[in-house]
Order: C-alpha cells, then sequence, then structure tokens
C-alpha cells in the first residue's frame, strides 16, 4: 500500500495496534496475576476466620438430645403384663409412677441453686429467665429431654442455642463433678 506512509497518523496507529497486540493476553496476562491475588487473599481469610472461630467440643462429640432421650416405659409395662405373677401386674405402674414422682422431687429438692452461667452460651440474664421457670441446677438441666429442650426454646426464644451449645451434656458433666 503505497499510500499509507504517506499519513504519518495511520503509521502510529498501525504501530500502536501491533503493540498492543504483542502484549501477553491469556495465561500470561498480569490480569490473572490480580486475580489470583485477591483469591488467594479470599481464602486466606476464609480459613482465618474458620480456625479462629470457638468451638464447642462438647456439642460435637455428644450424640443428639433425641439419641439420649429416655426411652418409653411402654416396653417395661407389656413385660409385666406377659409375667404370671399378679401382684407385680398390680404394683409396677404404681412403682414407676412412684419412683418418677420421687426423682422428680429429688430434682426440685436441691439445697442451693448451682451457678447455671459456667455453661457455654448461659448469661447472666437467661440464667435469671431459668431461674423464673424453676431450673435453677446443674440436675435440672441434665434431666432435659428434646421435648423440654423445644418448650424452653421456643418460650424464650433462644433459637435452636440450648441445643447448639449442647446445655444437657454440659449440665450432666457439671452436675458429676460435685
Amino acid at each position: 500500500m503505497p499510500w499509507m506512509p504517506d499519513y504519518e497518523e495511520l503509521t502510529a496507529a498501525r504501530d500502536r495496534a501491533v503493540k498492543a497486540m504483542s502484549v501477553p493476553v491469556g495465561a500470561a496476562s498480569p490480569l490473572w496475576l490480580a486475580f489470583g491475588a485477591a483469591a488467594s487473599a479470599g481464602v486466606a481469610w476464609w480459613w482465618m476466620t474458620r480456625w479462629a472461630r470457638a468451638v464447642n467440643i462438647e456439642a460435637a462429640m455428644e450424640p443428639s438430645v433425641e439419641a439420649t432421650a429416655p426411652r418409653s416405659i411402654e416396653p417395661s409395662l407389656a413385660a409385666v403384663e406377659t409375667s404370671d405373677a399378679e401382684p407385680a401386674e398390680a404394683t409396677a405402674p404404681e412403682a414407676i409412677a412412684v419412683s418418677a414422682l420421687a426423682e422428680a422431687q429429688s430434682l426440685t429438692a436441691a439445697p442451693e441453686p448451682d451457678d447455671l452461667t459456667r455453661l457455654v452460651g448461659i448469661g447472666p440474664k437467661l440464667a435469671e429467665a431459668l431461674a423464673a421457670r424453676g431450673v435453677t441446677n446443674f440436675a435440672h438441666l441434665a434431666a432435659w429431654t428434646a421435648e423440654d429442650l423445644a418448650n424452653v426454646d421456643s418460650a424464650l426464644s433462644l433459637k435452636g442455642r440450648a441445643v447448639r451449645d449442647a446445655w444437657v451434656a454440659q449440665a450432666k458433666r457439671l452436675s458429676a463433678e460435685g
């Protein structure tokens, strides 16, 4: 093209285009370095926040409350009904009811309240709310069933905190310590 050298602007534009095309693109682009640095910083931040987060080991190690809930007394009553001894049939349900009542009274007859704030997830205000509901000892909490947890959770708007923080497992451990 003989007319191209006549226009200096066109040769300058052509030189700029050739230079632009020689800039590395794709895998060798400097933009990939910036992207890689940002992605690495994001991954590092994610891992830092996960490793620094406190973990309740009792909640992670204990089986769920449903799995540890006491079994129904129906099988034991069926065994009593099939036995040949008639006096055992008449006294077994009464004995079970009396023993359950004695157990409940022993839990409520604790001499002094425990410091419930020793449990993870219970602060002074929540301890007061639990005391207003009659829960003052670790033994009370240790005896909770899944239904009790659900009732307290809905009444106090705990949003599953009692299950997440494994209050029952913590209370069992602390009540066993004395």
